[in-house]
């Protein structure tokens, strides 16, 4: 069996460095084989972790450019609330095109 050897080396006058060597030191044998396999495994799971995190990332970037894109060509007029003329009401031909525009935009998914 050919093995990779690597050291680590812990500080024992940081808090952090003796409390992971408390934690190492404690592991249920049964359960976790070895210390060892333990960091093994915790080291696999950070990598699962970190690989999500940049997936994830990724994803919402690509949805927020899709996003920009879709609503780079609309418009949006406020009025203002205080004045007479304010109308909180669309007409049909507004409604039929947000509607439209709505459908387009989801089509993209």
């Amino acid at each position: 069996m050919s093995e990779y050897r690597i050291n680590v080396r812990f500080n024992l006058s940081d808090t952090e460095h003796t409390a992971i060597i408390d934690y190492l030191n404690s592991l249920d044998k049964e359960k976790y084989k070895s210390r060892n396999q333990f960091i093994i495994d915790a080291i696999k799971s950070a990598i699962a972790y970190a690989e999500k995190q940049t997936s994830d990332d990724e994803l919402l970037e690509k949805f927020r450019e899709i996003l920009k894109e879709e609503l780079c060509g609309i418009s949006v007029a406020v009025s203002d609330p205080s004045s007479e003329s304010f109308n909180m009401e669309l007409t049909e031909e507004e409604k039929l095109k947000n509607d439209a525009e709505a459908l387009a935009f989801l089509d993209m998914f």
